[in-house]
């Protein structure tokens, strides 16, 4: 169910349980072969199957207008890329809570499925402030990648990589360009994750390897994403959320 196809009285009449989603995801240059969508993209499919999943089991979801909004530090200077600062974010969606709040509504799930850190501060102090008005509101994606239960880990696959390529080729083929274009490794770990690309020596918008794409194993990844979302949601139906790692949580001020 679409919250912009229903009149006022029919979003009043809800019940007070209804979990309310959103997607999040930014515009960002995603190397020469995907769309500066694809974070967007990956979200949006994966909202729609986990609210799928879900009224199949009798769960009452509506879907907000997604927001093709957030902070894009490391892909700043490449064309395309739209960053807007952590604390407009914050601020944006901290206030779509509160909005929902005043009408006694209290779940939220934020589909997100992009990892600048920056990013992920102001979706999860959103969620944090959101506490004292009675919001209960979980961003999954992030918290299980961080937590290293997403994706296997395989080093020097970042962005725009075998991962992301993959899954376009899964979702939106129609979309990807030619991937098969040569390997781009660098390192990359924590004392240069708040480094923008150009900076650690990337000139075309990946780190990764994305020839060795596949839509099978776009379409195993997607399962996984989808997997981790409906069981966060259904935790979010009994009051409970996911939690980022506590280290985590420390680094960014959360």
């Amino acid at each position: 169910m679409e919250i912009s196809k229903l009149t006022w009285k029919e979003i009043d009449v809800l019940p007070r349980d209804t979990l309310f989603f959103i997607s999040i995801s930014p515009m960002e240059a995603h190397g020469p072969h995907l769309p500066i969508a694809t974070d967007f993209e990956i979200a949006r499919k994966v909202e729609k199957e986990v609210i799928k999943l879900l009224e199949e089991k009798g769960v009452s979801c509506v879907s907000l207008p997604p927001l093709p909004l957030g902070t894009c530090r490391y892909l700043e200077g490449f064309a395309g890329t739209i960053s807007i600062h952590w604390k407009v974010l914050h601020k944006l969606v901290l206030d779509i809570f509160k909005s929902f709040a005043s009408y006694g509504f209290k779940y939220f799930v934020i589909i997100n499925f992009h990892m600048d850190l920056m990013h992920i501060r102001a979706l999860h102090k959103a969620i944090k402030k959101a506490r004292k008005y009675g919001i209960v509101a979980c961003e999954p994606l992030s918290v299980y990648y961080f937590k290293g239960e997403l994706f296997e880990n395989v080093e020097g696959e970042v962005h725009a990589d075998i991962k992301e390529t993959s899954l376009a080729l899964y979702l939106f083929p129609d979309n990807v360009k030619n991937y098969k274009i040569e390997d781009f490794k660098v390192k990359f770990n924590l004392l240069n994750s708040f480094k923008k690309f150009k900076e650690i020596g990337v000139k075309e918008a990946y780190i990764g390897s994305p020839s060795k794409a596949s839509k099978e194993y776009g379409e195993e990844l997607f399962k996984k994403l989808v997997e981790k979302c409906f069981h966060a949601s259904l935790m979010l139906t009994e009051g409970k959320a996911v939690e980022m790692p506590k280290k985590l949580k420390i680094l960014l001020g959360i």
